[in-house]
């Protein structure tokens, strides 16, 4: 193998920190998504146990052995007030106070004046307070509030001045339990609104979204992923399937030390394993400032099926039902698809079940997060069971478990916890064209006439 020199290396990043900024420069919409690494890089690290933390909640520090600004958000406090103490003096410090970073105008700059969506799990509402409308924060933010008692009946509550007036009679020594923030509703103690049993996400964000996503399904889309590790797939495996769904798409993602891009789509993926700042700097100018980065890659043929093995496959399933293909990839607000790469996440929700299709290869299913997730299952012995997906054992709830190959599945969600979707880790081989087969909706009627109500509302007609 030829060994670099030191000029082709630097050829090379130099091609790519122009194509990348050619990419955002040609595109008719962009989506950004944003983690951790986006906060860290503002000042905000939710996981640090340095000087900022006695900064920021002052003697609360030396009264309880918190760990971090996130475990301070949960910590069983002796009392409310100091309870209400930490999440004020954490909104104070980082939200009331905020001023607009560099981070946030070279995004702006990027942006332009092109349509836009952000998409982060980011809690600190540092993209609205910098002046971007289009938001769909996943695990909510702590601007918001929810009501203990009744959070899905009682609505969302706006925070903000509340947390500064519990801000400032905490200062001033005259904080009592009557400032603690209760529901106007029923009076009840308020949580805040983010990833936790009450946690309520914002329909209007999810729509807006789905609406943005669909409307540039088949354009020019930049998916341009800030600071979001491979443990982060929340946002990351959706966004990377709609990349692979749409020929015209391109995915920029920077993170230092853990780029993660898939075969399937590294053919239109660049990576930047540098600082943000360091990233932008190159994707607003197009030229090389050192930014090590992960250059497109050409698109391998998946491995397929042996002729011997796919015609076996054909002949068990024709046994039962015809069946066709649907779909490939991955659209918000159809069918929940898939791509193939190891680890796939998919969400569902009460509006988007996912249709019944065939598991060519037999599949694990593991839950994540939010509602729980049923899964209807059709055997090819004619059998029917269903399994519960989720982590409640009261409710004979199992955490994961494997379909056989060549059985049909469809997954919907429970609706039992107010989260408003469900979160499914599965799994798919890598010899998956992506092909979701379907069976007929006649020949499952006349096999399952005991499913009749599942089969009419989860089979494509």
């Amino acid at each position: 193998m030829k060994k670099l020199r030191k000029e082709d290396n630097q050829t090379m990043t130099e091609s790519t920190a122009k194509l990348a900024h050619n990419w955002i420069k040609d595109a008719d919409a962009i989506l950004v998504t944003a983690s951790n690494g986006l906060s860290i890089s503002e000042g905000l690290n939710l996981f640090a146990n340095d000087k900022k933390l006695k900064e920021v909640l002052g003697d609360l520090v030396d009264k309880y052995p918190i760990q971090n600004l996130l475990s301070a958000l949960s910590f069983p406090y002796k009392n409310k007030l100091d309870h209400w103490r930490a999440i004020a003096r954490i909104v104070e410090y980082y939200g009331n106070n905020y001023e607009t970073s560099n981070y946030m105008s070279d995004i702006k700059d990027l942006v332009g004046n092109k349509p836009y969506f952000i998409w982060t799990s980011n809690i600190d509402h540092h993209f609205s307070l910098a002046g971007f409308k289009n938001v769909f924060e996943i695990e909510g933010n702590w601007f918001e509030g929810v009501c203990s008692e009744y959070p899905e009946e009682h609505g969302i509550y706006q925070l903000g001045n509340k947390l500064h007036e519990v801000y400032q009679k905490d200062q001033a020594g005259t904080l009592t339990e009557t400032d603690i923030p209760t529901c106007d509703k029923c009076g009840s103690e308020l949580d805040l609104n983010m990833a936790g049993d009450n946690f309520q996400v914002n329909q209007k964000q999810v729509t807006k979204l789905q609406n943005f996503l669909e409307f540039n399904e088949n354009k020019k889309l930049v998916v341009l992923e800030l600071g979001i590790g491979p443990r982060n797939k929340m946002i990351k495996m959706p966004t990377m399937q709609l990349v692979a769904a749409n020929s015209n798409a391109h995915y920029i993602t920077i993170n230092q030390g853990q780029l993660m891009i898939p075969d399937e789509i590294a053919d239109r993926s660049i990576g930047f394993d540098s600082s943000l700042a360091s990233a932008f700097k190159e994707l607003l100018s197009g030229k090389s400032f050192g930014a090590r980065t992960q250059a497109p890659k050409k698109k391998e043929a998946l491995k397929q099926l042996s002729p011997e093995e796919a015609k076996k496959q054909e002949k068990a399933l024709q046994k039962f039902y015809p069946n066709y293909m649907v779909d490939q990839g991955f659209r918000m607000g159809t069918f929940p698809m898939y791509m193939t790469i190891d680890q796939v996440y998919m969400t569902i929700d009460q509006d988007h079940p996912s249709y019944l299709h065939t598991t060519q290869y037999g599949q694990g299913l593991m839950y994540d997060m939010g509602d729980a997730a049923i899964v209807h299952c059709f055997t090819q012995k004619g059998q029917y069971y269903k399994i519960r997906l989720g982590l409640d054992k009261t409710k004979n709830e199992v955490h994961s478990f494997y379909v056989d190959p060549g059985t049909f599945i469809a997954i919907e969600d429970a609706n039992d916890t107010g989260a408003g979707f469900s979160l499914i880790n599965t799994e798919i081989p890598t010899n998956s064209n992506s092909e979701i087969l379907v069976p007929k909706y006649d020949a499952l009627l006349r096999l399952f006439p005991d499913q009749r109500d599942i089969i009419e509302r989860l089979t494509v007609k």
